[in-house]
């Protein structure tokens, strides 16, 4: 059975963990305000409009998934790009592992940014035990992790609930050196720190934002600069991101570009966005075209499955495919603001990530999420897709229960009435 008492007390001593938050509450003030002001900046073009058309056309295109993932890969492959489908987290991993061991590339140091899709299946962890690649993260907030083995916190500001206290001491530790904890000093180092990886690396890993089924164009959105220079100066280029994330055309990507940064960080339009289109080429000389030119003599695209196909044939739970992973619902989340990224013991965390994770991960280590959730609603009134994630949760509960992977609601119902706690007799109140 679950140990819910036991994640349960995890989750009140985070509540308890004054630093934290102080940290929640400094990114949660930080984002809203930013987003305010750049919300009616962008009001002359529209942006809640081209919100509603990109949620439907998201939701429009969800049967055709099949069909876009077919064409995606036959783009890719047209411009010079392999591309392998990869069934679940484990097959993910023997393709890369398989890339970039002795029999392939035989690489000795990776570099990556920007996927969340690694964090799904463990990928550092796998190339590290099985082939020995050493590989360090670009972010500054997913080398932060990275160093101090811990947990998303955010699913676009990974570290945004870490003191930066904290932040100073794992920076200090892997300088060799005191540095003050001065987010200006700490991201400096990093910056000079991750450049010098990257000039040594011989694979660059990314996830995508967007993948067009029409050109199988890559899109990749940043602020730090670091995706650029990880997808463009390394030799080879790993791309690993889930099936979800292909779109029917340039068109409705290049809609996300503009939609997505005022949902992420609250900006009005993202730093850098990078689109792969295939190999390196020049046709300078006579217009013959020459691959490689200046970038990776290769790309291999893997798309992950892992569960999805099974969650678009669910159609209770199939919408949760549309979301944007942009996070804005979590800064409204009464859970998330007190715990932050502990709401989920899995990389996908709050409401949103409870689904995925049932359906990456299996339903019993989504158990413990589904129970957390107070089904509020705020979720689903800041979504920019509309997407109804308490429901989700009710059904995810009731699969629960009916599939007697936890507690049936009437044990709940007696544990309330003896103890005045839900979850058992053991559970301590929390201190205020």
């Amino acid at each position: 059975m679950i140990d819910l008492e036991r994640y349960f007390e995890d989750l009140i001593e985070k509540s308890n963990d004054r630093s934290l938050q102080t940290a929640i509450l400094n990114s949660r003030i930080e984002y809203l305000t930013r987003k305010d002001n750049n919300l009616r900046k962008l009001e002359n073009i529209n942006i809640i409009d081209r919100v509603d058309e990109l949620k439907e056309i998201r939701r429009a295109n969800l049967d055709r998934l099949p069909e876009l993932i077919d064409a995606a890969k036959e783009a890719m492959e047209d411009h010079g790009m392999r591309v392998h489908i990869a069934r679940d987290g484990a097959e993910a991993n023997k393709i890369v592992a398989d890339l970039c061991g002795k029999e392939g590339w035989n690489a000795e140091l990776a570099v990556k940014a920007k996927s969340i899709a690694s964090e799904e299946i463990e990928l550092n962890k796998h190339l590290t035990e099985f082939t020995g690649i050493t590989v360090w993260e670009t972010d500054v907030g997913a080398l932060l992790l990275q160093l101090m083995d811990g947990k998303a916190m955010h699913p676009t500001g990974v570290s945004i609930a870490v003191p930066r206290e904290i932040a100073a001491e794992y920076f200090s530790k892997l300088a060799g050196k005191t540095l003050l904890p001065d987010p200006q000093i700490l991201v400096a180092f990093v910056r000079e720190f991750i450049r010098g990886k990257i000039m040594d690396a011989d694979v660059g890993i990314t996830g995508a934002n967007a993948i067009t089924a029409d050109t199988g164009s890559i899109y990749l959105l940043e602020n730090e600069g670091n995706v650029r220079l990880v997808t463009s100066i390394p030799d080879k280029q790993i791309v690993l991101t889930g099936i979800e994330k292909i779109m029917p055309s340039r068109d409705v990507a290049d809609m996300y570009v503009k939609v997505m940064p005022v949902y992420t960080t609250g900006a009005e339009a993202i730093n850098y966005l990078n689109i792969i289109g295939g190999v390196s080429v020049s046709s300078d000389i006579e217009r013959v075209s020459v691959k490689p030119a200046s970038g990776p003599d290769e790309i291999d695209v893997i798309l992950l499955d892992n569960g999805r196909m099974e969650l678009l044939k669910d159609q209770d739970f199939r919408e949760i495919l549309i979301c944007l992973k942009c996070g804005a619902c979590l800064m409204e989340c009464p859970l998330w603001n007190v715990v932050a990224g502990y709401y989920g013991e899995h990389v996908y965390m709050g409401g949103f990530g409870t689904i995925l994770t049932a359906f990456t991960k299996g339903l019993e280590a989504a158990v413990a999420q589904a129970f957390t959730c107070t089904l509020c609603g705020k979720c689903k009134d800041i979504c920019p897709m509309g997407i109804d994630v308490p429901e989700m949760i009710r059904k995810l509960r009731q699969r629960i229960v009916e599939q007697g992977i936890a507690r049936p609601h009437e044990r709940i119902a007696s544990n309330a009435r003896r103890t005045f706690n839900p979850y058992g007799e053991n559970l301590q109140p929390l201190k205020v």
